[in-house]
């Protein structure tokens, strides 16, 4: 096997144990109540990627992706997401709302690509954006930025960084189905109305 395709293979296998569980983020959530409903494992992962799906969920990723695209060149980084500051817009791919020292996630992946492939054109884009980004908003990149540009990395057609977050979640997703399974018991949340109380007549 190619020293290069051995490298790929290894990145992509830390990359979907990086993404595999996350606590009870909203697809792990919506998995693990249809696995409580005795749902099959297949329905389990169904209901997992339509919760992914989400733009604000596994949709990160490919706004990551698309900024990436956009941007094309370290050049470009400054201009480009300053651009998009001013016209109001994020920059997606960074901040993270349980990391604020950063998400340790996307350090541990973007420093193995350093250490695998240090002179890939898509490591130079990404240390651009990164530098610059801290500048202008003070954030450091979280996992939706780390999959993009390992995407990028490993020559992958667009879309597939999200592609590597799904596969690797699903497994996470089974693992909540299997300790679910075990404990037999409904997930049933409690609903407290908070709205106007109907006036007595």
């Amino acid at each position: 096997m190619p020293k290069q395709q051995t490298k790929g293979i290894k990145l992509l296998n830390a990359a979907l144990i990086l993404v595999a569980d996350h606590e009870l983020n909203i697809s792990s959530f919506t998995a693990r109540c249809v696995a409580s409903a005795g749902a099959t494992p297949y329905m389990v992962a169904m209901a997992g990627l339509s919760a992914l799906q989400g733009v604000k969920h596994g949709g990160s990723v490919s706004k990551a992706e698309a900024l990436l695209n956009e941007i094309r060149t370290p050049d470009n980084a400054g201009p480009l997401l300053s651009r998009r500051l001013k016209h109001g817009d994020n920059i997606p791919g960074f901040g993270h709302q349980l990391y604020s020292e950063g998400d340790p996630r996307a350090r541990a992946l973007l420093q193995m690509m350093a250490e695998t492939m240090p002179r890939s054109s898509a490591l130079a884009l990404s240390n651009a954006v990164t530098r610059k980004a801290g500048a202008l908003i003070g954030e450091e990149p979280n996992s939706d930025f780390a999959l993009a540009v390992l995407a990028q990395l490993l020559n992958l057609p667009e879309g597939y960084g999200l592609g590597i977050f799904a596969l690797g979640r699903t497994i996470g997703w089974l693992a909540h189905a299997i300790e679910q399974y075990q404990s037999n018991r409904m997930i049933r949340p409690r609903a407290r109305y908070v709205g106007l109380m109907p006036q007595a007549h």
